[in-house]
């Protein structure tokens, strides 16, 4: 016999000697080559089932390692901006601007770090829908560990809508996460306004579990104050223009200069429109002051009456 084939241990072992050309395919990237003393060659892959016959001259291993598809947990968020609140919907002006990123955005932002997810896209087919389920923008979710809420175990991009729901990119299906079934803290990151995170876990599976953070239902970490009361719902926190995790009116590293910044920083009742995390109300246009001015959006979280006040996310 000029060739051996050997399965041992779940390990399958390809042995070619000099006097005959054994050519294997693999489908893997697991195994070695040796050299025999002979000259001859030794190739092996571990725990490789092989279907079919191996003839000689030519070997051909017609099946390797298969990966299979990673589990998926998913969940149905349910959240507001208080920026862009009114009356119970969010308005929805960004989907209509040439400069919506059809590609999540967080990838390029600092701070955002993708487990699992990153560079999704968006049809303009899913930005043309109106009503309800018309399209406010893209929101960041994470599922922290339940021993350790500081620890971050998947992520996942998905698009806001009117309502609050947040849909899968296409739209239409559920947020999943690559995770396995677990109980996890759900976070919801937006990149102007204050981040929340569930205070207690939940249990996630392949079936997508409604998590509601706008009416009291989904406990939120930190308390009543990690979220804004607006009307009778609850909503994010708007202003964090620095993306830090904070709220700021006044003194360094505020959020309302770069406001100002935007507009040219002379003349304070100048605008310019486009997607840009200065746009804190998300009405597509950046504006320091006047009529649904983002400036005032910042007072407001802080308080109003104390410019000199911060406010904090709750999510370590």
């Amino acid at each position: 016999m000029r060739g051996l084939l050997l399965s041992l241990c779940g390990s399958l072992l390809v042995v070619g000697l000099s006097a005959q050309s054994v050519r294997p395919q693999v489908i893997a990237g697991g195994g070695t080559t040796n050299a025999l003393p002979n000259g001859g060659t030794l190739k092996s892959t571990f725990g490789q089932p092989v279907i079919g016959p191996a003839g000689w001259p030519n070997t051909v291993l017609t099946q390797g390692f298969h990966q299979p598809a990673p589990e998926r947990v998913g969940a149905l968020p349910k959240v507001f901006l208080d920026g862009p609140l009114v009356s119970g919907l969010m308005n929805d002006n960004l989907r209509t601007l040439p400069s919506f990123p059809l590609t999540e955005p967080y990838s390029s932002l600092p701070g955002y770090t993708h487990i699992g997810s990153g560079f999704e896209t968006v049809s303009p087919n899913v930005l043309g829908i109106t009503g309800s389920n018309a399209i406010v923008d893209w929101v960041f979710l994470e599922l922290r560990s339940a021993s350790d809420n500081t620890v971050v175990k998947a992520t996942a991009v998905g698009l806001l809508q009117r309502d609050g729901d947040v849909v899968a990119p296409d739209g239409v299906n559920p947020v999943s996460f690559v995770a396995i079934p677990d109980f996890y803290h759900l976070v919801v990151r937006h990149r102007n306004h204050l981040a929340i995170m569930s205070a207690n876990t939940i249990s996630l599976g392949p079936l997508a579990v409604p998590v509601n953070f706008t009416n009291g239902s989904v406990a939120t970490f930190g308390g009543a104050a990690a979220q804004r009361l607006n009307g009778s719902v609850r909503a994010m926190w708007a202003g964090d223009v620095t993306g830090n995790g904070q709220v700021k009116y006044a003194g360094g590293s505020n959020d309302r200069d770069p406001i100002l910044v935007a507009i040219g920083g002379t003349v304070p009742t100048s605008t310019t429109s486009g997607y840009a995390g200065t746009d804190v109300n998300l009405n597509g246009a950046t504006k320091y002051t006047g009529s649904a001015n983002d400036r005032d959006v910042i007072l407001t979280t802080v308080g109003g009456s104390v410019p000199t006040a911060t406010r904090s996310t709750f999510v370590p």
